[in-house]
């Protein structure tokens, strides 16, 4: 029995680090752009704006004013929304979407390319600390989403993860696994309670 209970803590330990992380689907992580380059279509197998490329083709592509920047938020690079910038999809998208950000602005979310169609949500991003999440939004079936930061302030994001959620907060698993260590620690052993 102690065999099964290591085997599913085991399994319960990894998927918890897997969590620190975006998890399956396609994800934008600004890996492949040099600092300050326009993002463009290099998500649709294009080229950044200073020849980065092509990229993975996963049929999203950027309107001008989102650059790759070296500052990181959770796990590497992000990119500097520096003005009202247009996510577009080749195709609608409906399952959940999730990514890190710093600092506050909006994301609006739209059934056609380019800002048209109908406005099917507008989600605040809000700065509560270093670096924050949208958990698995999920506005309904969208090809376009414009993120604009907030008047005078900075928006940047990290991990734009389609069909898949980010870990809200990475501490929940580094506090998974310290459970998990200080279980290994005691060896499992049963503690008597005292009623």
């Amino acid at each position: 029995m102690t065999g099964r209970v290591l085997s599913i803590l085991a399994g319960g330990l990894i998927a918890g680090v897997s969590f620190a992380a975006p998890i399956t689907g396609d994800s934008l992580t600004f890996t492949g752009l040099q600092n300050g380059e326009q993002v463009l279509t290099y998500y649709d197998g294009g080229f950044g704006g200073s020849g980065s490329g092509p990229g993975p083709s996963f049929g999203v592509s950027f309107s001008n004013g989102l650059v790759a920047d070296s500052t990181v938020i959770a796990f590497g690079p992000s990119a500097l929304v520096e003005a009202p910038v247009t996510m577009n999809l080749d195709n609608p998208w409906s399952q959940i979407l999730s990514f890190y950000y710093a600092g506050t602005g909006t994301i609006s979310f739209y059934s056609g390319t380019d800002a048209t169609g109908t406005l099917l949500a507008s989600i605040p991003l809000v700065s509560q600390g270093a670096f924050n999440s949208l958990f698995g939004a999920t506005p309904g079936s969208f090809q376009s989403a414009v993120l604009s930061p907030a008047a005078s302030a900075s928006l940047r994001v990290d991990s734009i993860t389609f069909g898949a959620a980010v870990v809200p907060e990475p501490s929940t698993a580094i506090l998974f696994l310290a459970g998990i260590l200080v279980a290994l620690c005691l060896g499992f052993k049963q503690i008597p309670v005292h009623w």
